[in-house]
This record gives structure tokens, sequence and C-alpha cells, in this order.
């Protein structure tokens, strides 16, 4: 998949007008794979994004149907260092980053807040 290829554990998703109206993450589609099921979890999650030709089914199909719709954004000008709360103490991974107009401009992970924090430390 896209995500795995790339190495994406996170993907917001946004409107037409490119607000955020959710995040999926590979939580999201763990979850939904169904862990009650007694294939492994590499066929639970092909079953789950094979397309299903049926008219009715229970299984998600759509993004929408499995995303986190309660999402934390921050502003592109909010400094680094108060993004720190939101992954240490609220748990957060990844934190979509939005412009004046509430549109997504980009997102960013812990890895890349570490990444901005040693290199402020190693200038200093």
């Amino acid at each position: 998949t896209l995500m795995r290829e790339q190495r994406i554990k996170a993907l917001p998703v946004t409107d037409r007008s490119r607000r955020v109206v959710g995040i999926v993450t590979v939580a999201d589609f763990l979850e939904h794979a169904g862990f009650e099921r007694t294939e492994g979890i590499g066929q639970r999650l092909r079953s789950l994004i094979r397309r299903d030709g049926a008219v009715h089914s229970d299984k998600p199909e759509t993004v929408g149907q499995i995303m986190t719709r309660e999402v934390r954004v921050a502003s592109e000008d909010r400094a680094v260092a108060e993004l720190v709360p939101l992954f240490s103490e609220d748990g957060h991974h990844h934190i979509p980053i939005i412009n004046d107009e509430k549109r997504l401009v980009g997102i960013i992970t812990q890895s890349d807040l570490v990444r901005a924090l040693y290199r402020a430390t190693k200038a200093s």
C-alpha cells in the first residue's frame, strides 16, 4: 500500500477546501481489520482494503468510515517548542499544520519535532 511503501503512518483527510476533517492512521486500519478473526494481520489488512463487490457490506470502504474525526491541528506560525506538550503529554504522533485560512499546509511528526529540537540545541 502507499502508506507502507512511503513509510507513512498518518494521512490528514481534507474537504474540498483543504480544511482538515479527520486523520487516518495505521492504528485506524488495524482497528478496522478485526483482531478477533483467526487469520494473520497481513491477511486481515488485505481483506480490509480489498474492494468488496457486494451491494451491501459491513466492511468500511471509504476513508470517512475509518478516520479519526477529532484532530488536533497547529497553525504554521506556532513555535516548535509549543508543540512538545501535544506530543509528550497528549500522546499525539502526527499533527496537521494549517494556515490562517485553516487549510492544510503540512504535517509534523514526532521525528520532525525531535530533529528540529536537536538542530536548535546543536546550533546553540
